[in-house]
């Protein structure tokens, strides 16, 4: 018993560090338990309140979408999308209707319509004028029109590119429709060269050079209507040169 009691008076001081030791270190392992545990909470709360505020914008977002989706669409422009057509005639290389829209101005229908012949006078043409359905853009031959060049136009949707110049000459406008429809205007297809056909409304290098060929191996024009035998030329052609040519 003495031996007993001498051991444990000998090493009672080893076993009470290890017990202190062994209840701090349990009380480190609650501690960090406890901590972890607190901030897996906090952190379950913040999600759980950003979740919250992103439901409530998608269902605002839900609300404003279902709100616009129930309005009546606004009505779109019909300009924009209409057909619109107008007739380009004169002195350009293809005459004829062509569609356009609504930005577009007689610069543009020109273009649409092969561009300018020989013959034709650019300086009444008002080439910043903007188009109209139905509107007529007439590009007149040199010499057709009299006095000084357009300036600026402003004419209603029927009117021509050139109707403004034609009205402001009332004087003038007399001698024009006498020289357009006399003699003095009119090309001979029979006596024509070359250079003196490509002077008509449409007609290039090739075109008269068909008409010389025609009349080269079929003798001289009879009547004008025979044109219209030449390759290449058609009722529109004739229709838009019947005015212009004589036998």
């Amino acid at each position: 018993m003495n031996r007993i009691r001498e051991y444990i008076d000998e090493h009672l001081n080893q076993v009470l560090i290890g017990l202190i030791s062994v209840i701090v270190i349990f009380i480190i392992i609650i501690g960090v338990m406890t901590f972890h545990r607190q901030s897996a909470a906090t952190l379950d709360d913040q999600n759980g309140f950003a979740n919250s505020i992103s439901s409530s914008e998608s269902s605002s977002t839900s609300v404003a979408s279902t709100e616009e989706g129930s309005r009546s669409p606004e009505p779109s422009s019909s300009t924009a999308n209409q057909q619109m057509y107008v007739d380009v005639k004169g002195a350009v290389k293809n005459p004829g209707v062509y569609q356009i829209n609504a930005n577009m101005r007689v610069v543009d229908a020109i273009n649409l319509a092969g561009g300018y012949n020989h013959s034709a006078d650019r300086k009444h043409i008002n080439l910043a004028q903007k188009l109209s359905d139905q509107q007529v853009v007439y590009v007149p031959i040199r010499g057709e029109v009299k006095g000084n060049p357009v300036t600026s136009t402003n004419p209603g949707p029927q009117a021509s590119a050139a109707s403004a110049t034609s009205e402001s000459q009332t004087g003038d406008s007399q001698d024009v429709t006498t020289a357009s429809s006399g003699n003095e205007q009119q090309i001979n297809l029979n006596t024509a060269d070359k250079t003196k056909l490509q002077e008509l409304n449409g007609i290039g290098e090739k075109k008269a050079d068909q008409i010389i060929a025609y009349r080269q191996a079929h003798g001289q024009f009879k009547r004008i209507e025979e044109l219209k035998d030449v390759p290449g030329f058609g009722d529109k052609t004739f229709d838009n040169l019947k005015s212009s040519i004589c036998v």
